[in-house]
């Protein structure tokens, strides 16, 4: 990102690009009134006679050009004034109609005729950033409420937008400061007659700290799991249905259906929400012994998604016998009897007898020819998923920031064996000055500007 001027004033189409019934054109910076008096009228055609009020919008005319009385839209604008604004800076909002003929026109007249640059990537939330309207965690916050995919994801995202990353982490930042304190007291006034606390208090103070960290990460690890996408794998032999039920469930033809074995010869994955959360559906291939190396590959790809997934529908044929159960992984199985408008009694009777004489997993009996049972499982499917993400709290952390905590554990680690070891007390505390420095990269009061233009890079341009 090239590095910006702070009294530019910038401009960036903040709604989608294309056509829409609105588009919304973003100002922010000094010169954002000069577009009022330039460009814009009033409802009535005239020029904007009294001070706008912040926050208020008001209906507008734009201008072709500065010197026309042609007219190129009627939209509304919003004022925001320096220092109650996202930016912390004069921000104006101009809402069009969304055909990209006006926005283009609009944008480039201010560019071109009233000294306005387009913003960069994430520009304006940076922005908020250095005028000390937002930390940077809640700046990546910003982007991952843009980005979420579910309602879970969108909570998680929340917290962190809220601060409470940012609040946790000033709490650590007090107790490495408090560590900190104690460490040097011990140097600075060791003739004293000064009561400090045991190196048995300080010891635990960090070990407390280093268990926190711990909880965090696995909080972390837990959401991440939830958010990324809760895997389901179809498995079972070649032509039991997999496709055919996987089409079913996303509600359109994702996998190739054929009478012909093996259709199927790698993972075939599709992501939707269901019950507010992404779950990633993987057909696998046919479990089967073969001599084919691509359908082999197929198949040991297809048992490395099964060992990834949270649950396995095992998708049977009931219109033939029961065959040697596959090993599945350690994860819950559900046993989907497919074609049901096929079997016989006695082929159905075999088969509740096999799978009921090896688990207690669940059955359930379908076809995906006339859709019988395909409403309980989508139901039991929606249970099993509400279920899985009561137990697990929306909270994530970026790659950014774990490794970071990790870095702030590792200090506290080699802060603990130097106590050990009854090294100098400055010594010691330059391992608290190390987690210190982290707990600072972390919220963006210690940061280089390319860390900061990495960050703000992957913002959309709007932003």
């Amino acid at each position: 990102m090239r590095r910006n001027k702070i009294e530019d004033t910038i401009v960036a189409l903040s709604t989608p690009p294309g056509r829409g019934a609105l588009a919304i054109v973003r100002f922010s910076g000094p010169r954002s009134k000069d577009v009022v008096e330039a460009l814009l009228l009033n409802g009535a055609g005239q020029p904007f006679a009294s001070e706008l009020i912040p926050g208020r919008s008001y209906r507008c005319q734009v201008r072709e050009k500065i010197e026309s009385a042609t007219i190129l839209d009627d939209g509304l604008l919003t004022f925001f004034q320096a220092p109650a604004s996202y930016t912390g800076e004069d921000i104006l909002e101009v809402s069009l109609h969304g055909n990209p003929v006006i926005v283009r026109h609009f944008i480039l007249e201010v560019c071109e005729r009233l000294r306005v640059r387009p913003a960069d990537p994430g520009e304006f939330t940076r922005r908020a950033f250095h005028n000390g309207k937002i930390d940077l965690l809640a700046a990546e916050g910003v982007r991952r409420i843009i980005d979420s995919k579910s309602i879970f994801e969108l909570h998680a995202s929340r917290k962190l937008y809220d601060g409470e990353l940012a609040r946790m982490i000033s709490r650590f930042r007090s107790a490495l400061i408090h560590l900190k304190a104690e460490t040097e007291a011990e140097v600075d006034f060791s003739t004293e007659d000064l009561t400090f606390e045991s190196r048995e208090q300080l010891l635990q103070r960090v070990q407390d700290l280093r268990t926190s960290i711990g909880d965090i990460l696995e909080r972390s690890r837990q959401g991440g799991r939830i958010t990324s996408g809760i895997q389901v794998a179809l498995s079972g032999i070649p032509n039991a249905g997999k496709s055919s039920l996987l089409n079913k469930i996303l509600g359109w033809e994702r996998s190739i259906v054929s009478e012909v074995e093996g259709t199927t010869r790698d993972f075939v994955s599709e992501e939707i929400e269901l019950a507010g959360l992404p779950v990633r559906f993987v057909d696998t291939a046919g479990l089967r012994e073969s001599e084919d190396l691509v359908e082999k590959e197929g198949v040991r790809r297809s048992k490395q998604q099964m060992e990834r997934s949270s649950l396995i529908f095992h998708v049977c044929d009931l219109s033939k016998e029961p065959y040697p159960e596959p090993d599945f992984p350690a994860v819950p199985v559900w046993h989907i009897l497919n074609k049901v408008d096929m079997a016989s009694s006695q082929i159905r009777s075999h088969w509740n007898d096999w799978v009921r004489k090896g688990s207690n997993d669940r059955i359930y009996e379908i076809s995906c020819k006339t859709e019988t049972g395909l409403a309980e499982l989508r139901n039991a499917l929606t249970e099993f998923l509400q279920s899985e993400a009561q137990s697990v709290d929306p909270f994530f952390l970026e790659e950014r920031h774990r490794y970071h905590f990790l870095q702030m554990d590792e200090a506290l680690l080699r802060l603990l064996n130097l106590w050990e070891e009854n090294a100098p007390a400055e010594i010691c505390a330059l391992e608290i000055d190390s987690a210190l420095e982290h707990c600072g990269e972390l919220t963006g009061k210690i940061s280089t500007e390319e860390v900061l233009g990495r960050i703000f890079s992957v913002f959309c341009v709007g932003k």
